[in-house]
């Protein structure tokens, strides 16, 4: 029987839509936005000089953001979310809340880092210096409102088409460390259309910090320059677009006006020039089919000296578009030479478009390059997995593509093993991390032994620590010794200035065998120089900063105990003066016979303020002048406690 051309046409393409394997299902997109500003009063995350305290009031309003793409075989949620960092906290009960369309390791969130959001979402110390109080109502608020914003977006599907492009900028930012220092010029942007063109989602990978927020404003919710960049984006693109902006690797990166602009003027003229150029980029891409891969791993991190209260493991993704673009996912702020190395390597292995996205899923700090160990920063001091993370971060990334070939581990080792004259003798061969290997393996009992000998019990028992300052207000049965460890490392690490990296990269080997984190290891090099030390507080000079309080059983009393280091490189003898003003509070401060304001001080209201002093900071770090006029207008005004604090 004769068949009709046509219906042989439709059957033929009816059966390649349904059988498995000859052609991917259409892509399906949605995307959603949701309010997650707290009330008033929480808790503010991002900047050490709030020391925790309560917001004032809303700037403009902080966002989960959604974007939901499934393209037959993998459905995956892209959300970024106005708040400093993605702590494990939120991230385990936004999960729990999550839709369960989308398998969870296939939710990736991101925060933009804005200063300016709520904290009060972590359990756990050091943060909660930063971050205030924990409040789980907060934890919940913003949980729930992230997971509406996946659930909206999981509903808002359609048939959709994707695009990619990248460009460059070279005024929008800048190296706050280093004038002369790199920046990540790359704008990228990823464009996600229905089927009629409109514009679903833009998002937007570039790479800054959204710390332009001070001054009277400071106390107040605001996504910072990013909330400017979705208000324009969205007006320009119109037809209910959700715009997203994944934070790239802006360890060390900051914002640029060129327009020249101050205060929220500045803000709102990089978040304007941001969106623009974004829509611009965005208007050139060709949307078309896509098809997704995402990768999970949940690996075990390097040693630290702050395993008393840094992770042991973390959570990495990778998305890839097409085989063509690459998105990798950091738990925490790389500095932009990370990278701009982890972009090069991609490029070389084939993708054509490599995003790096910071403050994904975890936070573990800063992490910095071994070029940059040494240096006594704040982002080299809060790197606290040793100099090689970088290559540990190339390393489970590169295992996580499709294209590419593997990292080929070190080679060499031990070669022959003898004794002489009653002393082991070993013969080694191969590159410098595994001959450091090598040793590490061979002495590791050795190594282990004499760390716990000469470092750790020295400050367990407390005969490492200074006899004044602020070790000396510690409680004899408080053990300082997790908050001690890392100091010391961290202060130690200008020695490792003089050291090639053939050098670094044989320690790493000795302590990766040995089972000790590198800093333990470069400790123990220069325990015979911390023996000839008779001022011990120099060993633990830190940019960090060394205020506590502790109160009830910690505290030996049941008052708040408050102590810190007066951060003064110069000699100088403290004066203690109890001021009794003619208005506002009675109160106690410690400082030098010819310093004016208040350095350290505590009120009869128990307001206690203690101004860190800062070497090389970055311009929109608030000034202890700053805080020590507002301290004082404070004190001379306030008349209440509750005012007061």
């Amino acid at each position: 029987r004769a068949t009709n051309p046509m219906r042989l046409v439709c059957f033929l393409l009816s059966l390649m839509l349904v059988a498995p394997g000859l052609t991917a299902a259409a892509l399906e997109a949605g995307a959603a936005k949701v309010e997650i500003t707290p009330p008033v009063g929480t808790p503010m995350n991002g900047y050490g000089a709030r020391m925790g305290r309560s917001s004032t009031g809303v700037h403009d309003p902080l966002w989960s953001r959604s974007l939901y793409l499934d393209d037959g075989e993998t459905k995956v949620l892209l959300v970024n979310a106005d708040l400093c960092m993605i702590n494990a906290e939120l991230r385990a009960r936004v999960l729990e809340l999550a839709p369960d369309t989308v398998p969870k390791q296939h939710i990736i969130l991101t925060a933009t880092h804005t200063h300016s959001a709520q904290g009060g979402m972590h359990r756990y110390l050091p943060l909660r210096f930063v971050a205030g109080r924990y409040m789980e109502e907060i934890v919940e608020h913003t949980a729930t409102a992230i997971a509406e914003s996946m659930r909206l977006a999981v509903e808002a599907r359609q048939r959709a088409a994707l695009g990619y492009a990248t460009a460059k900028q070279k005024v929008l930012s800048a190296n706050r460390r280093d004038p002369d220092g790199p920046i990540d010029e790359q704008i990228g942007v990823l464009r996600v259309d229905d089927a009629d063109g409109n514009m679903i989602s833009v998002v937007t990978n570039f790479a800054a910090h959204p710390t332009s927020v001070g001054g009277a404003s400071e106390y107040e919710f605001s996504a910072d320059f990013v909330g400017y960049y979705y208000d324009e984006v969205e007006r320009l693109a119109a037809n209910g677009c959700v715009a997203l902006f994944l934070n790239g690797t802006e360890g060390n990166q900051t914002i640029r006006d060129p327009e020249g602009n101050s205060g929220w003027a500045r803000t709102a003229s990089v978040g304007k020039l941001l969106a623009v150029r974004a829509k611009g980029i965005a208007n050139e891409i060709d949307c078309t089919q896509a098809s997704l891969r995402l990768r999970y791993a949940e690996p075990e991190l390097p040693r630290s000296l702050a395993d008393g209260f840094m992770p042991r493991t973390t959570i990495l993704q990778t998305l890839e578009i097409n085989e063509e673009v690459l998105l990798t996912f950091w738990p925490g702020e790389p500095v932009v030479e990370l990278g701009l190395e982890m972009r090069r390597r991609a490029l070389a292995a084939g993708y054509r478009a490599v995003f790096n996205v910071g403050l994904a899923n975890d936070y573990l700090m800063y992490f910095v390059p071994r070029a940059l160990y040494h240096n006594f920063y704040y982002e080299s001091a809060q790197n606290y997995y040793g100099p090689g993370i970088a290559d540990w971060f190339y390393a489970q990334f590169n295992g996580m593509m499709s294209l590419g070939t593997p990292i080929p581990p070190a080679a060499g080792g031990i070669v022959e093993r003898r004794t002489v004259d009653g002393a082991p003798m070993l013969v080694l061969e191969g590159d410098a991390y595994a001959r450091g290997f090598a040793r590490g393996e061979a002495f590791a009992e050795s190594i282990r032994s004499r760390y716990t000998a000469r470092i750790a019990d020295p400050l367990r028992d407390g005969s490492a620590l200074p006899d004044d300052g602020v070790w000396s207000m510690v409680p004899g049965f408080l053990d300082m010794t997790t908050l001690a460890k890392p100091m010391l490392g961290i202060a130690a690490r200008p020695l490792l200035s003089p050291l090639s990296e053939e050098t670094y990269r044989e320690m790493e080997g000795m302590a990766d065998a040995a089972g000790v984190p590198f800093d333990a290891l470069a400790l123990l090099q220069n325990a015979h120089r911390f023996d000839t030390i008779t001022d011990r507080s120099t060993l633990f000079t830190t940019p960090l900063c060394t205020m506590f309080a502790v109160h009830g059983a910690r505290a030996g009393s049941e008052e708040i105990l408050v102590g810190r280091n007066l951060d003064w490189t110069a000699p100088e003898n403290p004066v203690i003066t109890e001021v009794h003003p003619e208005t506002g509070h009675r109160f106690l401060q410690v400082g030098f016979c010819w310093n004016t304001g208040v350095f350290t001080g505590m009120n009869d209201a128990g307001l206690v303020v203690a101004v860190e002093r800062l070497e090389n900071a970055p311009p929109e770090t608030i000034s202890g002048a700053a805080i020590e006029l507002v301290l004082r207008e404070v004190l001379q005004t306030q008349s209440t406690p509750a005012s007061a604090a």
